[in-house]
């Protein structure tokens, strides 16, 4: 039995169908179980309606199985036929499953417009008395439009829902009809074409959201009220999902006889937006947790967001900050200056500091200035220009490059610099000196404490420091200018020029005199450490050498040269080493390293001095070592030998000296003739723990007796190692060798 349609219904549906339409009219009418036309309002675009009892309509019969556009074979009101055979066009709507309600919307003419406008204003027409059809019937049945292209924005219409998960529906007030799109199926979770209720679709509902959307949907109704909200809703299979309401009313004259709404699937987006809120919370954690400040400028200054680290580096909590110039975290002249050196990258975009990084000064809250490293970056963020700046607090890095610095190149015990600085500045010096053209000299002064290690030895290493500690400050309150003061090795100091000198300016070698006196002075001068009064001698030596003919190694060369002079004059000596006293020093250079190559090349030899007894008998001989150099010609013992015992080159010499007197022997034992020879030994060499074996060795290799060979001591042993030498000179008697 199908449902009954009033008047008012269909009156309504012709209403909206018409409205604003560019149709011609529109007709429509319920139909019998035959498919036959009943009831029909026909309604023109100007408004005018037209009795029923005065229409007449006959046209060919509706086959429900193939619905589509008709052709109107009469259409007449009153005996006037409305269509013309050419211009008439009329296209028909029926609703699916032996619908009630159908409609027709017609054209008269093209009213002189093209084919395709006459088809767009019937489309636009046919569209509208769809949709007024779906709002006024009972049944939620899609209307099928005879027309190709509107079933494909159907269709269309049907997946955007899909698509964004949001469906609608309608409720009529006066019937209790709900009307839902496929989308509304589907976020219930129920089979398409189920049949529902206001109860039923309000039933999936927890309390709360049913709570607050039935008094939304009520106000709707009463007071023509819009309503969101956003709630929960529990499928037909049991699974929740978030969703978002809304309702609207539709009037008719002035009361709400309709009210439509969407509801929205917006689990996915509740997700995407929980996973960013959490992402940025892991990434606000992150950023918080960084031992460096994190901070957002826009171009003019502004900072617009900072880390929790703000509050640990620069005393302002992020809140306190965030809106402030920037230059409130650097001190004066930089926050001065800072808004023009922004300025000046925005319009040039050339970077004094923007991507480069570079350390400033900081400003705590308190007004305390601290070192930062800064570090900034520009990105654009929304269409803005925006800069990152990241601020490490390096005050315990300076702190610790300033400690590294200081034990690399200061002294602990004086905090004189030490010979690290000494050479770095001397290699200023001489290349600042090259770089001249005029001649210029460098000046050096080596200051070494006389018999310290003794004075060590009775006193104890603290009360050495002390007086090392207090010669120090003597030393370098007495100098000024460009002269500086450093710790050498030991117990020795280093004074230099840091300023090239001109060596022909005579009043040069005056003031160096004085300041040489004045340092003897500070260190002569008696020291008093844990109530004892302690003197102390040094040896100066000082060099005055042209810069283009020095080095580093020439330098420390000529001083450990002049130390050993000064020292053989007497503690508390002074000698000066210039540059025509440097020929000296090649001199001692080029012997110091030739002893290896005269042994290689048989540059010594030895000569026999006989020795007499009372009845001027010979007796013996002493080898006397004798030195002819390829370059220096013939070189003195006394000047070699010296040099030699600074090194273990005397050791070598020594063992030369002795194979060659056992071999003079072993020849005279050939020869038939039994006599002695008297060697020379260094203390140094007898003091080695090997000198033993050595010479036995070398006795039983020429097949000799101990006795033939004559040890003489030299006397710089005897009065350094005294006991050690008496040690060894004892072993060597048990063995059977004789000492003159």
């Amino acid at each position: 039995m199908l449902e009954k349609v009033s008047e008012l219904d269909l009156f309504t549906i012709a209403e909206q169908a018409v409205s604003k339409s560019e149709c011609s009219g529109v007709a429509v009418f319920t139909l019998n179980e035959q498919g036959e036309p009943a009831n029909l309002i026909f309604l023109m675009n100007n408004g005018e309606t037209v009795d029923v009892t005065d229409f007449e309509l006959s046209f060919k019969r509706f086959d429900r199985r193939n619905q589509g556009t008709q052709k109107v074979e009469q259409f007449s009101v009153n005996g006037s036929n409305l269509l013309s055979d050419v211009e008439g066009v009329a296209k028909v709507l029926l609703l699916e499953d032996f619908s009630a309600v159908g409609g027709l919307v017609f054209l008269l003419d093209k009213q002189g417009g093209s084919a395709t406008q006459a088809e767009l204003a019937m489309e636009l027409a046919v569209e509208r008395l769809k949709l007024a059809l779906e709002r006024t019937h009972t049944y939620k049945c899609p209307v099928i439009s005879t027309n190709t292209q509107l079933n494909q924005k159907l269709e269309l219409l049907n997946e955007i829902g899909s698509i964004s998960k949001t469906g609608g529906w309608e409720v009529d007030l006066a019937s209790g009809v709900i009307t839902w799109t496929d989308e509304m199926f589907r976020i219930y979770g129920l089979p398409h074409g189920s049949p529902v209720s206001i109860s039923t679709a309000m039933a999936y509902f927890p309390p709360e959201t049913k709570k607050a959307i039935t008094a939304s949907f009520d106000k709707v109704v009463r007071e023509g009220k819009e309503y969101c909200h956003e709630g929960f809703l529990r499928r037909a299979d049991g699974k929740v999902l978030r969703i978002k309401a809304t309702g609207k009313p539709r009037y008719t004259g002035k009361k709400v006889t309709q009210v439509f709404g969407a509801l929205e699937d917006i689990t996915e987006q509740y997700r995407l937006l929980e996973t960013e809120y959490n992402y940025a919370a892991y990434l606000t954690a992150i950023l918080d947790n960084l031992n460096d400040v994190v901070v957002t400028i826009d171009t003019s200054g502004t900072i617009i967001t900072a880390n929790k680290t703000m509050s640990t580096i620069f005393g302002y909590e992020p809140d306190e900050i965030m809106g402030q110039d920037v230059s409130i975290l650097m001190p004066d002249p930089y926050a001065k200056y800072h808004s023009e050196f922004l300025n000046h990258y925005l319009e040039t975009g050339r970077a004094k500091i923007i991507g480069v990084g570079r350390e400033l000064p900081g400003l705590h809250k308190s007004g305390r200035v601290f070192p930062i490293e800064l570090s900034l970056s520009e990105v654009v963020q929304e269409g803005q220009r925006q800069f990152i700046g990241i601020v490490k607090d390096i005050t315990e890095r300076k702190k610790a490059m300033e400690e590294i610095y200081k034990t690399a190149y200061f002294d602990d015990l004086t905090e004189l610099p030490n010979m690290r600085s000494f050479e770095i500045d001397l290699a200023r010096v001489l290349n600042q000196a090259s770089s001249q053209f005029n001649a210029l000299d460098i000046y050096c002064c080596l200051i070494d404490m006389d018999n310290f290690t003794q004075y060590n030895l009775s006193f104890g290493k603290h009360v050495g420091d002390k007086i090392l500690a207090t010669i120090g400050q003597r030393i370098n309150a007495a100098i000024d200018g460009d002269l500086k003061v450093y710790r050498g090795i030991g117990d020795n100091f280093l004074i230099l020029s840091t300023a090239p000198v001109d060596g022909e300016n005579r009043e040069n070698e005056s003031i160096i005199n004085t300041l040489e006196w004045e340092i003897h002075k500070a260190i002569v001068t008696p020291i008093a450490v844990d109530d004892l009064i302690h003197s102390v001698t040094a040896a100066i030596s000082s060099c005055r050498l042209e810069a283009s003919k020095a080095s580093y190694e020439k330098v420390n060369g000529v001083l450990s040269f002049g130390k050993k002079r000064a020292k053989k004059q007497g503690p508390g000596s002074v000698l000066t080493i210039d540059n025509a006293a440097f020929e000296d020093y090649n001199r001692y250079n080029t012997i110091t390293h030739s002893f290896q190559r005269a042994l290689q090349n048989n540059e010594f030899y030895l000569m026999l001095q006989p020795q007499f007894n009372a009845s001027n008998e010979v007796i013996g001989s002493e080898a006397l070592i004798r030195w002819e150099h390829p370059e220096l010609g013939m070189i003195s013992p006394v000047e070699f030998i010296p040099v030699a015992e600074e090194s273990d080159a005397i050791i070598d010499i020594g063992n030369w000296v002795i194979n060659e007197a056992c071999r003079l022997l072993h020849d005279c034992e050939q020869l038939g003739k039994h006599t002695r020879i008297a060697v020379n030994i260094s203390g140094r060499h007898i003091v080695r723990a090997d000198f033993a074996e050595t010479i036995t060795q070398l006795i039983e290799k020429w097949g000799l007796a101990p006795d033939t060979l004559m040890l003489e001591i030299t006397e710089t042993t005897l009065v350094s190692s005294i006991d050690l030498v008496r040690e060894r000179m004892d072993k060597l008697g048990e063995l059977g060798f004789f000492f003159s």
